[in-house]
């Protein structure tokens, strides 16, 4: 570990990292230094989902500091998103060109915009033009297809006034298969004019480590998947230890002040049900037997046995 600070950014998951998550997550265990907001973007025409907006309310962000997201597919959807975002009083909005889902990459939005940097210098150059009241950072993957996509782009955001460039060194087609490449991240290393951010298969102190001796000068690192399993995981990237009890008691308040939130915020015990699920999906690795502890969440068909499931749970962790 260096002496500095490593400073850990939480990565924005559609479904798991919205406002109400982001908020206990900080109250609980803190150690992020930005909280990135899953990508406002339009749906058909210019609707926009409500739960989308809920995310980018001020009030619901106001304990954090809560980085947007823009997912867009031309300049118009740019500019639009960027004004709503510049209305609610962000001074940072990140640019999503590394979104890998077909239903991004399809209309032209997300990683879709590393197979066209001609048309991606254009936007942006009118981007700036345009002189919004904020700043602006990247996050992006290394390609669509072809993992060297990354290079003439970087030329490009060489050249825009980022504030920093996110990057994940896997290309869009592998969605979150096989494993990100360090050695593109020293590639881009290489090339890049802006500060630049490691993000990809940080999911343990261990994996943290091997990038660390690889990288012993980086100090900015983005997690998402690692904290959805070990809420604990920013602490201890910067070499907080807890023993067993207090690591108990710690993940047994956030679970216990999420049920809390979500359930004066859902509707229905099947929608709260549905939601607790998700969370364990990745909350179960927190535990000795993940498997076991997501088949009881599972079994359980209404709250009264969710609770008791629960309640199982962490008498066995």
């Amino acid at each position: 570990m260096s002496q500095n600070p490593e400073i850990i950014y939480q990565a924005p998951l559609q479904g798991f990292t919205d406002f109400t998550y982001r908020n206990v997550f900080q109250e609980v265990f803190g150690g992020v230094s930005k909280y990135f907001i899953p990508y406002l973007s339009y749906l058909r025409g210019k609707e926009i989902k409500k739960s989308l907006l809920k995310e980018i309310i001020p009030e619901n962000n106001k304990a954090l500091p809560a980085i947007p997201q823009v997912l867009f597919s031309n300049t118009t959807e740019l500019f639009e998103l960027v004004s709503i975002l510049v209305d609610n009083g962000y001074k940072e909005i990140n640019l999503n060109l590394g979104c890998p889902y077909p239903m991004a990459t399809n209309r032209g939005r997300g990683a879709a915009w590393l197979e066209k940097p001609d048309d991606l210098n254009e936007t942006l150059q009118q981007l700036f033009v345009k002189e919004f009241p904020t700043k602006f950072s990247v996050k992006m993957r290394a390609g669509m297809k072809n993992n060297q996509d990354f290079k003439p782009v970087l030329n490009i955001l060489n050249q825009m006034p980022l504030e920093e460039i996110i990057f994940h060194p896997r290309t869009a087609s592998q969605m979150y298969d096989g494993k990100a490449d360090p050695s593109l991240f020293a590639e881009a290393l290489s090339l890049i004019k802006h500060p630049l951010v490691y993000n990809g298969d940080i999911f343990s102190v261990a994996d943290f480590q091997k990038l660390k001796s690889i990288f012993p000068d980086q100090q900015s690192w983005m997690t998402g998947r690692g904290l959805l399993m070990d809420p604990s995981l920013a602490l201890r990237l910067n070499g907080m230890e807890t023993d067993t009890k207090l690591k108990k008691q710690k993940l047994k308040e956030f679970h216990d002040r999420l049920v809390e939130e979500y359930s004066e915020r859902l509707q229905g015990s099947g929608h709260f049900l549905t939601k607790m699920t998700q969370f364990w999906s990745y909350f179960c690795e927190s535990f000795e037997n993940p498997h076991k502890a997501m088949k009881l969440v599972k079994k359980s068909g209404s709250v009264l046995k969710y609770n008791a499931a629960v309640v199982e749970i962490f008498r066995n962790l």
